[in-house]
């Protein structure tokens, strides 16, 4: 550019209003974007942050854990092996948020620089998007100027964005559409400018948008698209030239992708409700939908994500099985999913030369939403507000599109309802931010909203028990509603999944904090039976016994019924010191003398320098008539214990 041309644009920007000019634009939008998430750098970590930060143990190892993210799938760290590969199909290899997070915990550990760091990137993201719409409004005519700013305003404000941003895991979202865009606008500058330089770089940036998450490769079909709908400057062969950049390192991510975890896909399908949800319960057994119910519920999913795009009210996190329900044809909403969709894209497709931002948005809202819609694979849930976000631009783009055409037929004010969209947008998206500040607020107010999800009824359970637990560790009285709710919601969730092991043992905890010890047993030997005898479920259910045990020995139950009680304590964890001490207690009291002394010197044997276990021993041998014996134990325990002798005289 001449310096008589630069002298020129300088005048023009000068002269025009203060809010037409690039820089104003560019801060506000930035601002915007920014500030609405300003009420969430004091959150906690929620949701899946453990995955991806707080139980990830190569993002806890900080930067020395960089190259075992990149060499793994991104459940390892947190499974610490190969299990979080088989959860759900296709795996999941997003190693450069995880690398950032390592980092930023070099600076800080607290999740406060995470959060941060979320508000920052997604600011530069509207940032970008601005810029595109900006230059691709310029390179058409009768583009008013506000375009850019109404579409990154738009995407900034949306509430569906909330589960993103407020929630540190969603940075993989950011920076994967933050890729993609910036492949897309680079690559189609390059295109306009004739540099291969700028189309490289493009292709740089998404690739590491793919290494964010997989959803960038959508854009893959987004990007040629754009260079054939908006050229200004050669034939439509060469200006996709400039697309082989992206090709080639769309090809390597791909590459390494499989290098690490494979194709992902194979085996039989997974046939648990809670990673799977298009199965269902007969003759006991999980089996598969049908094809018909699969795609109507995925049809059905499909209108309510419009629905949301255009009214986002009352959002959730969290839609797993049944929040939404098993569909037929017969119903009406899985045909407006299904003749929406295929109005969009016919239109899109028969109207591209007069409707060009239009069909390009509707391009990347369908291009972007097939990945997570069900229809190509199960991505191991119903549907996601987190899926919506790469899709919203093309949604948005294609609907201020629609407000242009309206404004040329009808006059500028019919453009004035975007500062209000905006401004409602905004409000929304602030008093939704808090619901976002950790485990308990999130899942407490959403399952009041969702109350047929039966991993939502666990997890706000859980939430609450946890609650429970710390305030009675730290000595206060807990409110009773905590635990007849958390009952009452993990009843519903055994209701929709007869299955849901966590569900069981979380109620099992219910019970035993209610004193309903029989109950709480029940509850945990049907979680103990689905989990094939995991470790923490056999702990819970011998503490459930043992604690019946002694509860019914105070209350005074028949000697038969707390032995019971304590031979399948014994029969799950046979060394257990406190179930031998308890079995030697009970068979004392019963007279059966042999079998108390043996059960007290197995408790020695786990406990040998236990001042009270060497004392009870004692007690068993002077019982039997073994005096000597007997002393010689009282001896050994005042020795570990000086003063036991005259405690246990009083």
């Amino acid at each position: 550019m001449s310096k008589k041309t630069n002298k020129t644009a300088k005048n023009i920007s000068e002269t025009m209003p203060w809010y037409r000019r690039l820089p104003v634009q560019a801060g506000l939008v930035f601002a915007l974007a920014f500030l609405l998430y300003a009420n969430t750098l004091g959150h906690e970590y929620a949701l899946d942050d453990a995955i991806v930060i707080t139980d990830n143990e190569f993002v806890q190892e900080g930067v020395s854990g960089i190259a075992d993210i990149f060499a793994y799938d991104t459940f390892r760290g947190f499974y610490k092996d190969d299990r979080g590969v088989d959860l759900v199909s296709g795996g999941r290899y997003r190693p450069l948020t995880l690398a950032m997070f390592a980092v930023e915990r070099t600076i800080s550990e607290g999740p406060g620089i995470h959060h941060f760091f979320n508000a920052f990137w997604y600011g530069a993201l509207c940032l970008v998007i601005f810029f595109f719409v900006r230059d691709l409004a310029r390179s058409r005519e009768g583009m008013p100027w506000w375009v850019a700013v109404a579409v990154a305003a738009l995407f900034a404000a949306h509430p569906l964005h909330t589960e993103v941003v407020a929630n540190i895991k969603g940075r993989d979202e950011i920076m994967a559409m933050l890729g993609a865009m910036l492949g897309l606008w680079l690559t189609w500058r390059a295109a306009q400018r004739g540099s291969m330089l700028a189309a490289a770089a493009g292709a740089g940036l998404f690739l590491l948008g793919c290494l964010s998450k997989e959803n960038t490769i959508t854009f893959f079909a987004v990007i040629p698209v754009a260079l054939l709908l908006f050229g200004s400057k050669g034939k439509p062969m060469a200006r996709l030239s400039y697309f082989l950049p992206v090709a080639i390192t769309s090809a390597i991510f791909l590459a390494i992708r499989y290098a690490v975890i494979g194709t992902g896909i194979g085996g039989e399908p997974v046939l648990e409700l809670m990673n799977n949800p298009f199965v269902e319960l007969k003759g006991g057994n999980w089996q598969p939908l049908s094809a018909g119910s699969r795609f109507a519920t995925i049809m059905h999913t499909l209108w309510q994500y419009l629905v949301l795009l255009v009214a986002p009210f009352d959002l959730v996190h969290d839609y797993y099985p049944r929040a939404i329900p098993v569909k037929s044809w017969g119903q009406i909403t899985p045909w407006l999913g299904l003749l929406g969709h295929a109005a969009l894209g016919i239109f899109a497709l028969l109207k591209w030369r007069n409707w060009p931002f239009f069909s390009f948005g509707v391009l990347i809202y369908l291009a972007s939403l097939s990945i997570v819609s069900n229809v190509l694979f199960s991505v191991g849930t119903n549907m996601s507000e987190r899926f919506l976000f790469m899709p919203s631009f093309g949604f948005i783009l294609a609907g201020v599109a629609l407000l242009v055409g309206l404004t040329k037929k009808y006059g500028d004010k019919a453009g004035y309802i975007l500062p209000v969209i905006v401004a409602v947008f905004s409000v929304l998206t602030i008093l939704r931010n808090p619901v976002w500040q950790n485990d308990y607020t999130l899942f407490t107010t959403d399952v009041k909203k969702q109350p047929n999800s039966a991993k939502l009824l666990n997890a706000a359970s859980g939430a609450r028990l946890a609650r429970y637990a710390d305030l009675k560790d730290d000595g206060q009285t807990p409110p009773q509603s905590l635990l007849t709710e958390s009952l009452r919601d993990l009843t519903r969730a055994q209701e929709i999944h007869p299955s849901y092991r966590s569900a069981y043992q979380l109620r099992g905890n219910a019970n035993y904090y209610l004193k309903n010890y029989d109950a709480a047993i029940a509850d945990y030997d049907r979680a103990f039976d689905l989990s094939g005898g995991n470790a923490d479920i056999t702990k819970n259910l011998v503490i459930g016994l043992t604690t019946a045990a002694e509860e019914g020995g105070k209350a005074g139950k028949p000697i038969s019924e707390i032995i019971t009680y304590l031979s399948r304590a014994e029969q799950l964890a046979p060394n257990d010191y406190n179930v031998l001490r308890l079995q030697g207690v009970a068979n004392g009291m019963s007279g059966r003398n042999p079998q108390a002394l043996d059960y007290f010197r197995r408790a020695l044997v786990v406990k040998p320098n236990d001042a009270d276990a060497l004392w009870n021993y004692g007690v068993a041998l002077y019982t039997a008539g073994q005096t000597d014996a007997a002393e010689a134990q009282f001896a050994k325990a005042e020795q570990v214990k000086p003063g036991i002798r005259a405690e246990r005289r009083q």
